[in-house]
């Protein structure tokens, strides 16, 4: 359902889902972040939240589908690559949460489930994609918990453990991407998302 929708809104969100990106972080991204050639995208610090570095960038394994997604973008000059509508720079605060809430509404007219967070009852939200990933990573593949976090951008709260963990795990982050990728894409052939 996501990826036969043609808008931006549901590019981004998708984009969003196999980055495990925040959504502001999606709305915001920039075309200067963006190494095609590496297949990274470094979100500066200043925009990852809850950064006390702010030099300190996040960078983000893309995986084949996620530059498939970028390459579909508008390159007409603007600075961010998911533009909003009507000339606007960006996206609305809730152009993904809206994309969530139109594709869970589709579902259940077509006699689904809808999109339906299992805990709470409520309709998911964009930023829930975030713990699907977390979900994923620690109950399908049960990927090292750090390396999650730093796929998540969560911080390292111990001043001590962070002092020695610098490294971004960049070729274990790109292998856990590309496996969530391949499972997200299975939701995805058999039109559950």
């Amino acid at each position: 359902m996501l990826q036969q929708r043609d808008t931006i809104p549901a590019r981004a969100l998708e984009f969003q889902t196999l980055t495990a990106a925040r959504p502001g972080e999606v709305r915001f991204a920039e075309w200067a972040e963006i190494d095609f050639k590496e297949k990274i995208w470094t979100v500066p610090g200043w925009k990852v939240k809850g950064r006390k570095d702010k030099k300190k960038s996040h960078k983000v394994p893309l995986t084949k589908r996620a530059i498939e997604i970028l390459k579909m973008m508008p390159r007409d000059g603007g600075a961010y690559v998911f533009p909003g509508y009507r000339g606007k720079e960006t996206m609305s605060e809730n152009a993904l949460n809206l994309t969530v809430k139109e594709i869970h509404q589709a579902d259940i007219k077509a006699d689904g489930l809808g999109f339906v967070d299992v805990e709470s009852g409520k309709t998911g939200t964009a930023h829930g994609m975030r713990s699907a990933f977390k979900d994923f990573s620690t109950e399908e593949v049960n990927v090292d918990d750090y390396v999650s976090e730093l796929a998540l951008s969560h911080l390292e709260t111990s001043s001590a453990r962070s002092a020695y963990k610098r490294g971004q795990l960049i070729p274990k982050r790109r292998r856990l991407m590309s496996t969530f990728e391949k499972y997200v894409s299975a939701f995805v052939n058999s039109e559950k998302l």
